[in-house]
């Protein structure tokens, strides 16, 4: 669930969109969807969750929910990334965690963790793996080893 200010979802619809790009509420909430979609990620044990059945519930106070899709009954790691608000200086995301059999957590995303965090769950309890972003940096290091290696073995073979 994200809640924020209306004016908040309307200044990111504006900024990722050309100002005027909607004129119904209807519209303007399929931007929002439409963004919520790009900007949210949740992976449970190496596998991403879909996020389903996005809803956005327009106010003073504009609340966006989904569901999880098909979420393991053990977690044993869960990585979670909203970036909805990454290009408003100063933003917070408040994200609490509720599991079965797991304490309720409560983790702040902003600019300086990249909005995201990775944890693993280690004796019943949340245990924060990375919280600057490594994991994405890693995953992209990885691209590009795989890319830069592939390029370099082509050159040495048409040598």
């Amino acid at each position: 669930m994200i809640r924020s200010a209306l004016t908040a979802f309307e200044g990111e619809v504006d900024f990722h969109n050309k100002k005027g790009a909607y004129k119904t509420p209807e519209a303007f909430i399929q931007l929002v969807i439409k963004r919520f979609e790009h900007t949210c990620r949740v992976i449970i044990n190496n596998d991403t969750i879909r996020l389903i059945n996005p809803q956005v519930v327009l106010g003073h106070e504009t609340t966006v929910v989904a569901e999880l899709a098909k979420v393991p009954q053990t977690i044993k790691s869960y990585y979670i990334r909203n970036a909805f608000f990454e290009d408003m200086p100063s933003n917070q995301c408040e994200l609490i965690l509720t599991a079965k059999g797991l304490p309720q957590k409560q983790f702040i995303l902003n600019n300086t963790n990249n909005q995201e965090v990775l944890l693993s769950v280690e004796n019943a309890e949340w245990i924060v793996k990375d919280s600057s972003s490594s994991f994405v940096k890693n995953l992209l290091w990885g691209a590009i080893f795989v890319i830069v290696g592939t390029f370099s073995i082509a050159v040495i073979k048409k040598y």
